[in-house]
């Protein structure tokens, strides 16, 4: 009888509830930081790492298991193509770990201590987003070779290299976000705008110079056809080639003008976190999932997963899994 308790409460804590197609998972049953989810990313074996409100947790053998020091603000975690973990810490800087075991603090990778994203570019380069401290990026090349649009720290074999708006046509110092595009371009979200570096030119767009709706930008992501998507706190848009097509809520189905996440599946649908839900885009048709039609724990979609068929929805009281197998055909 024990057994079959556990094995129940077990069941209860990993899996909340069900609704149709979505299958959500709490690492506690009930309302904690622990489910508050900053970021969400899958390791070499497949298993699945989240940074949270109060740590970073990694769902293993059936259950979650704290990875480093709890009580922890994450406010990005990336895996990189050598299998380390990166963890930007808000007020804390960036952490790195390369056993599973130990986390040691990365010197000159966040200049203001406050890292807001970690990814890397279509080379493999790790690019980290802080808070006021502009966008940096780990060269491996050794020695330090000074020029003047950047200011550099020695920390072992690597370099990190610091751009900042004053040098380089960045919106400002604070990077929101960050993605790299099929054409091998980077993209870099500010609150003044979204800037471009191609080939080591740099870009900026913004209200005054293109269709940006705002300048405020919280969210990118980049799909296999080369087209960027670009979040806004009043809507997304889609860069296609020169063309640019804006989607609001008073012109489409989304649910919600104010774009927190953004991630495409392997199918080609858009999916769009909002503070009211997640929307969900095929190229002809918006479906929006949230807490009123049961799909989501909580309205608040703060980042998108996607990884083998399955979209993992982080919210701040949860995450929701999708099939993509479920998707409604285009």
């Amino acid at each position: 009888m024990k057994r079959i308790l556990s094995m129940l409460f077990l069941f209860c804590t990993i899996c909340a509830y069900s609704a149709g197609h979505w299958t959500t998972l709490k690492i506690e049953d009930h309302q904690s930081q622990k489910n508050d989810i900053r970021s969400i990313c899958f390791d070499k074996q497949g298993d699945m790492w989240v940074g949270t409100c109060y740590g970073i947790y990694k769902y293993e053998n059936g259950q979650w298991l704290a990875k480093g020091p709890e009580k922890v603000y994450i406010e990005t975690l990336f895996i990189d193509k050598y299998d380390t973990k990166w963890a930007g810490l808000w007020d804390g800087g960036v952490y790195k770990c390369e056993d599973n075991k130990s986390w040691e603090k990365v010197k000159g990778a966040s200049p203001n201590d406050c890292a807001n994203i970690i990814t890397a570019d279509r080379k493999g380069s790790i690019w980290v987003g802080d808070w006021g401290g502009g966008a940096v990026n780990l060269e491996r090349k050794g020695d330090i070779m000074s020029n003047n649009i950047s200011s550099e720290v020695q920390n072992k074999e690597d370099r990190w290299v610091v751009y900042k708006a004053d040098k380089v046509k960045l919106g400002d110092n604070s990077i929101l976000s960050i993605t790299a595009d099929a054409k091998g371009r980077t993209w870099f979200g500010t609150y003044h705008g979204v800037s471009v570096l191609d080939n080591g030119k740099w870009t900026l767009f913004n209200k005054q110079n293109s269709q940006l709706p705002d300048n405020d930008v919280y969210s990118l992501s980049s799909d296999a056809k080369g087209n960027v998507w670009i979040g806004t706190c009043d809507g997304v848009v889609k860069v296609s080639g020169s063309k640019w097509t804006i989607y609001k809520k008073e012109n489409s189905g989304l649910v919600c003008n104010l774009i927190l996440s953004l991630a495409t599946d392997s199918k080609g649908n858009v999916w769009v976190g909002t503070n009211k839900g997640v929307s969900v885009f095929n190229g002809s048709k918006w479906i929006t999932y949230n807490v009123e039609n049961g799909s989501l724990p909580d309205d608040r979609v703060q980042t998108i997963a996607v990884y083998k068929n399955k979209v993992y929805v982080g919210t701040s009281s949860g995450i929701s899994v999708w099939n993509e197998s479920s998707m409604p055909d285009k």
